[in-house]
């Protein structure tokens, strides 16, 4: 936060809060710190942040989430300054440093009052907020730098003035207020927009983690099953070898390392050896490869099932890898936080209620003459379309043989028009991993004939019949003619 939009923040800070009280500090994160501030016979929420680029001070219309459990430096501002009075807000010097002055009562002697000044030095990466006692001495800081630092800023030391690097650039953000807004408004909505995309980028790097991650545990298991598949199907064999033993039972002898037998299964019959433990009895030895034989087909029966499983989740996590590239908001980044919370591939956050509403993970178009059009966000929000939004006469879509959204056409009892069949489509083949393609084939059915089968993961449908479209990707809006088959 440049100089000039910090004078102008401060300005109508002084004037918004002076005379306000504290009610409470809340500290979503170790960056930022949130004042909830009565004044003026409302509540106004003040942060103060340390952002390493995003450094300011400003009123927000923001929520941020307020952690459990206090951290340590939130703790120690509700004990001195919640129930305080704000005596005034200014800047230091034209710098981007801003000082809160309080007065608080003391709980005891009601007589007495404390004074205490909060220091917010909003210079990017060596940003700290600093609470000081009415002589300047440090109570404690959100970050503590000890000595041999370029400054000491612990508690117990009486804070010294900060010195800026000479050719410090201090970059004005290119802020106009909108017809009606307060430069604090139009700080918080500039400064919300720049958050909630660096937000979203840190969440799009950590959900591609978490999927690439399920993806290759699932490979990894499936190149384990198949192995085990290979050595249940040699296995197999040995209910031959234990036949062939028996057939020449009073031949084998204990303390040999095998015998060679006809194979009368082979066609002509020859020869074989068959490997014997030496240890064992010439019963045990028998006993033993029938025994390998019964567990191999066991295990070829159980991998039957499980195989075909884990190929399926590994389609799932395609699936996700798809929706991840899709996702551009933050209400499409917290459908896919839903959806891998559900498939067990993230962690809900500590503390966090599993009562919470969710957010409808499905988008929403208008086709140029009026049809509505669905679009899934996630497995649960394709799941949505089919089971609880689909009609009869309804248009289901889906690029052909590619992860993606499904999409819905709702015909509301018309007959759908080419054009409306074309952007429904061009939207379907945006939403999946052809979306960079030139041209993408898009599956159009009758909703009634598309089902979820019982038991299938999120967004898994079976369609009985369809025809395809031909057609551009686009975002909303069908581009050019396409080609039915």
């Amino acid at each position: 936060m440049g100089p000039r939009l910090l004078k102008r923040i401060v300005s109508e800070l002084d004037s918004t809060l002076r005379g306000g009280v504290v009610s409470r500090v809340h500290q979503p994160d170790a960056r930022n710190i949130i004042f909830k501030v009565f004044a003026r016979g409302r509540q106004h929420n003040l942060i103060i942040s340390t952002h390493p680029t995003l450094s300011r001070i400003h009123l927000t219309a923001r929520r941020y989430p307020n952690p459990p459990v206090p951290l340590r430096f939130c703790a120690f501002l509700r004990s001195r300054l919640n129930d305080a009075r704000i005596e005034g807000v200014s800047q230091l010097d034209d710098e981007r440093i801003v000082r809160i002055g309080f007065v608080k009562r003391d709980k005891e002697d009601r007589e007495t009052r404390h004074r205490y000044t909060l220091v917010a030095e909003l210079t990017g990466k060596s940003s700290n907020v600093i609470l000081l006692d009415e002589d300047g001495v440090v109570l404690d800081a959100l970050r503590y730098f000890p000595q041999g630092a370029a400054r000491t800023v612990v508690p117990g030391v009486r804070l010294t003035p900060l010195t800026l690097p000479e050719g410090l650039s201090m970059r004005e953000e290119e802020i106009t207020p909108l017809e009606g807004e307060t430069w604090n408004q139009a700080a918080d909505r500039y400064y919300s927009r720049l958050v909630d995309a660096e937000e979203l980028e840190a969440e799009k790097r950590r959900f591609r983690q978490v999927i690439k991650r399920a993806a290759q545990r699932a490979k990894r298991k499936l190149e384990n099953l198949i192995g085990d598949r290979r050595k249940a199907e040699a296995d197999i064999q040995c209910s031959r070898l234990g036949e062939l033993l028996l057939a020449n039972f009073k031949r084998v002898e204990k303390g040999v390392t095998g015998i060679e037998v006809e194979d009368y299964y082979a066609t002509p019959p020859q020869r074989v050896r068959i490997p014997l433990d030496p240890a064992l009895s010439p019963r045990e030895n028998v006993d033993r490869y029938f025994k390998r034989a019964r567990k191999a087909k066991t295990a070829l029966e159980m991998l039957k099932d499980r195989i075909p499983e884990v190929e399926r989740e590994i389609e799932y996590t395609e699936g996700l890898l798809c929706e991840w590239e899709c996702m551009e908001t933050k209400e499409d980044a917290e459908a896919l936080r839903e959806e891998l919370m559900e498939a067990g591939y993230l962690r809900p956050p500590a503390g966090e209620g599993t009562g919470r509403p969710l957010a409808e993970p499905v988008r929403r178009f208008l086709s140029k003459d009026g049809f509505e059009i669905l679009c899934g966000k996630s497995g649960r929000g394709n799941d949505l379309l089919t089971r609880r939004y689909a009609s009869r006469g309804d248009l289901w879509f889906h690029a052909k043989g590619v992860p993606g959204a499904h999409v819905l056409l709702k015909t509301g009892g018309r007959r759908p028009t080419e054009e409306a069949v074309e952007e429904a489509a061009c939207i379907a083949a945006y939403y999946s991993k052809a979306r960079s393609s030139a041209k993408v084939e898009v599956i159009c059915a009758d909703a009634a004939d598309v089902q979820k089968p019982k038991g299938a993961r999120p967004g898994t449908v079976s369609v009985r019949e369809y025809r395809t479209v031909v057609v551009r990707p686009a975002p909303g809006a069908s581009k050019g003619r396409g080609r039915h088959d």
